[in-house]
Formats: C-alpha cells, sequence, structure tokens
C-alpha cells in the first residue's frame, strides 16, 4: 500500500507561520523558501521540504539525505536512491514518496477558469476532446492532472507536454508507460499519481503541528 500524504495549511496567521516553518528548514531551503514573493508559494514551498522531512522519518530513512538533494535540468528534485513527488494548490500540499519507481503527483482545485489560454499547451486531439465534452472544464483539468503528473514522473518539461500521451489509466512518454491512480481527499480538487508501477493508493492528512514538533 503506498501512502499520500497530505497536509492542509490554515489561511490564518500565515505570516507567523512562515516564521515557525523557517525555524525548522536546514538553511539552503530557508534561502530558496525567502525567494518566493508570493507568501502561499513560499508557505508551500517549506511545508513540502518538512513533509518530506516527516516521510524519510516514517520509512527509517535518515532525514540527513535531505542535504543530499539533486536537481535536474529540468528542476525535478530527487535523490540518488529514492523517488518522490510533490504538489501544492490553493493551501494543499501532496507528497508521494516511491523506493524503486519513479512517481509523479498532481492536485489541481477546479476553477472557473478561460481554458482557451491553455490551448497552446494541448494536442489538437487533446483539445478535441476537451472542447467536445459535456462540462469542458472539467475535462480539462481530467487532462492536465494527468500530464502535470506524467511530466514529473518522466522528469521532461513543460515544453515537452504535447508529447506525453494521456489515456485514461496511464501515459506515455516515448514508448514508455506510466500508470495513473486518482485519489480524493476534497471534492473541489482534482489529484492523481503517475507511477511506473501500479498500486493501491491510501491518503494519510499530516497536520501542520507535525512538521513543526522538535
Amino acid at each position: 500500500m503506498q501512502k499520500i500524504w497530505i497536509v492542509k495549511l490554515p489561511d490564518k496567521d500565515a505570516h507567523f507561520l512562515k516564521e515557525q516553518l523557517l525555524k525548522k528548514l536546514a538553511k539552503p531551503f530557508k534561502v530558496r523558501a525567502k525567494r518566493y514573493l508570493n507568501l502561499e508559494s513560499s508557505l508551500c514551498f517549506m511545508t513540502g521540504r518538512l513533509l518530506l522531512k516527516k516521510v524519510l522519518n516514517k520509512n527509517n530513512i535518515s532525514s540527513k539525505l535531505l542535504d543530499e538533494l539533486q536537481y535536474s535540468e529540468e528542476g525535478k528534485p530527487s535523490f540518488l536512491n529514492y523517488n518522490f513527488s510533490i504538489s501544492h494548490s490553493n493551501w494543499y500540499v501532496s507528497l508521494i514518496f516511491g523506493t524503486t519507481f519513479s512517481v509523479g503527483i498532481d492536485i489541481e482545485k477546479k476553477r472557473s477558469i478561460d481554458i482557451k489560454l491553455f490551448k497552446y499547451l494541448f494536442t489538437a486531439l487533446e483539445w478535441k476532446s476537451i472542447m467536445d465534452a459535456e462540462n469542458p472544464i472539467d475535462h480539462f483539468y481530467w487532462f492536465w492532472v494527468r500530464k502535470e503528473a506524467l511530466l514529473k514522473a518522466v522528469g521532461c518539461s513543460l515544453k515537452d507536454l504535447k508529447q506525453l500521451e494521456i489515456n485514461e489509466h496511464y501515459g506515455s512518454y516515448k514508448g514508455k508507460h506510466y500508470y495513473f491512480k486518482p485519489f480524493y481527499f476534497d471534492t473541489k480538487f482534482n489529484g492523481i499519481i503517475a507511477t511506473e508501477e501500479q498500486l493501491e493508493i491510501k491518503v494519510e492528512f499530516v497536520d501542520i503541528n507535525e512538521l513543526l514538533e522538535k
């Protein structure tokens, strides 16, 4: 059973929370967190790193591994022998941790948006499927979370989005299949993982105060 870890950030006293989270971060992460101009993005970044630390400990892996965090040319963070993926949206932070297989996760809050602004990110067939749907916005998000999760699993960049082939239960990139598995944590959100292996999953919520404990 593979766990998906989720933290719901409080939207009150956000500046105080930022100071509390900063105190728990190693210096390199503090520097990066302070670069964010948007408060929510900064909080989500810090929460993601502290959640990763907690999950490492849960898997009996030393949190010192965080010192060995690497970034690919496309900006994908990873460890040498372990894989993980983090996503955040509208005060939620989610994480999946894998040992021997690549993983990608994405969560998105469903909003009323002008989806035509995103047409360039989809193939002609995908866009036709979206526009022909009974509810185009819902179908847009159906595609979008799968593309984002698959993008993270394979480690490619946004410019490669049109090369990602999306099907209901799996996606492909350069001939390699990754399996999709939706998960549910809030009726206003879509959540999905993309993995090299088919998995059974379980959602586990983590209180933000658990990340602030000594």
